[in-house]
């Protein structure tokens, strides 16, 4: 909730996670199945597997036979103009579908044979790598469902609330790292110079009767407010850079005070 004090790790919003844990489900499937296919061309052929196709072998071969022995005697039919043309391709036709049928079988035989492939077993491999890819893209998806502190801090804003569909990339929370506090301020451009990384700046906060010593941490080197390519001699004195100071006494403030830094020079 708003407002509410974390520590590193602590949930602080939940997405449905429903659709995830089935694309996570899904893609275990693929990869377990690939596995045993690995698994399968790493062991070789069966011997129930061997036995199968020489039985189909043997059993095209006798078909091959049989329609080749139909074939012949309908030629010799043929040729005493006694079947058509029609009966001859016809049987012509079968004759030739059971001898490619053997020379299909004959090939599965030769293949239970010689085992698996170099190249069957690179495939099984990378099919294999590419299901777990897939897992751990599913488990990383799934887990981005479940928001937890990256730090501990203060929960400054919640943006969206239940039945909302935050799109993908989307700032879901803001929270406010308490082990730092710092000031963001900018600099004028005529003191630019003498604030660097590390220059001691004293920071005055409305209603704290004493100021806080404060280090600058960062000076951006872009000029805010008035690009460079439009300056005048009249708007060189309105830049300003932004400048961000550490303030490691003010970390009971609230965030968002205006404050007063008073730079070197002033």
């Amino acid at each position: 909730a708003d407002g509410q004090a974390v520590d590193a790790g602590d949930p602080i919003l939940e997405q449905d996670p429903s659709r995830a844990e089935a694309r996570l489900a899904q893609y275990r499937a693929q990869r377990n199945q690939a596995a045993a296919r690995l698994a399968e061309l790493q062991r070789g052929p069966r011997k129930e597997s061997i036995r199968e196709a020489r039985a189909r072998l043997e059993a095209s071969r006798l078909q091959e036979e049989n329609a080749l022995a139909v074939f012949n005697r309908t030629r010799e039919v043929f040729d005493k103009k006694l079947a058509s043309k029609d009966t001859l391709d016809r049987d012509e036709t079968a004759w030739r579908t059971a001898a490619a049928q053997v020379k299909a079988e004959s090939e599965v035989l030769g293949r239970l044979l010689n085992g698996t492939t170099v190249e069957e077993l690179d495939q099984a491999v990378a099919a294999l790598e590419a299901g777990d890819a897939q897992v751990r893209q599913a488990q990383l998806d799934l887990d981005r469902t479940r928001l937890h502190a990256p730090v501990a801090g203060l929960v400054d804003k919640v943006l969206y609330r239940i039945g909302e569909r935050p799109a993908p990339g989307s700032t879901i929370a803001v929270v406010l790292d308490g082990s730092r506090t710092f000031a963001r301020v900018y600099v004028p451009e005529q003191l630019r110079t003498r604030v660097t990384p590390g220059t001691a700046i004293s920071v005055r906060v409305d209603g704290e009767s004493t100021a806080f010593s404060g280090r600058v941490r960062w000076v951006s080197s872009d000029a805010s407010f008035t690009p460079y390519f439009a300056l005048t001699e009249h708007d060189r004195s309105r830049l300003s850079y932004l400048a961000e100071i550490d303030v490691p006494d003010a970390a009971g403030l609230p965030s968002g005070v205006p404050l007063q830094a008073d730079f070197p020079g002033e």
